[in-house]
């Protein structure tokens, strides 16, 4: 495999974090060892600040895959400034490890966990 090759199939992956106004997505680890944890509270804090985003937001985490204390005090911050902004972070489909996490920290009640969503239905063009 060339170079080349292995920059396209990298570019067909989806993004580890996207967003818009009402569901900010994480996929894969989210630890001090990547990236994603500075996508993520990026991401967040655009989504909690902006005045016309709806009052609940949705962090879809059912991609992913591991969460450690960073990935914890994204959440945790991310929730904190919702609430000053009249707002809350809903974790859609969050896997095992992340609720003993947020269990095990005391930070479970903090949050509202929700089921995954059934997807969007195609667009009709």
């Amino acid at each position: 495999m060339t170079d080349h090759d292995h920059d396209d199939h990298r570019s067909q992956r989806p993004a580890p974090v996207d967003a818009r106004p009402d569901l900010v997505r994480v996929r894969g680890e989210l630890d001090l060892d990547t990236g994603r944890a500075a996508e993520l509270d990026a991401a967040l804090r655009r989504a909690v600040a902006d005045p016309d985003n709806p009052t609940e937001i949705t962090v879809d985490v059912s991609e992913l895959t591991f969460c450690d204390s960073t990935g914890l005090n994204i959440l945790l911050h991310a929730q904190l400034a919702a609430l000053s902004h009249g707002r809350t972070l809903r974790l859609e489909a969050p896997n095992p490890q992340l609720v003993r996490l947020l269990r095990r920290t005391g930070a479970l009640p903090l949050f509202t966990l929700a089921p995954r969503r059934p997807p969007d239905p195609p667009r009709l063009t």
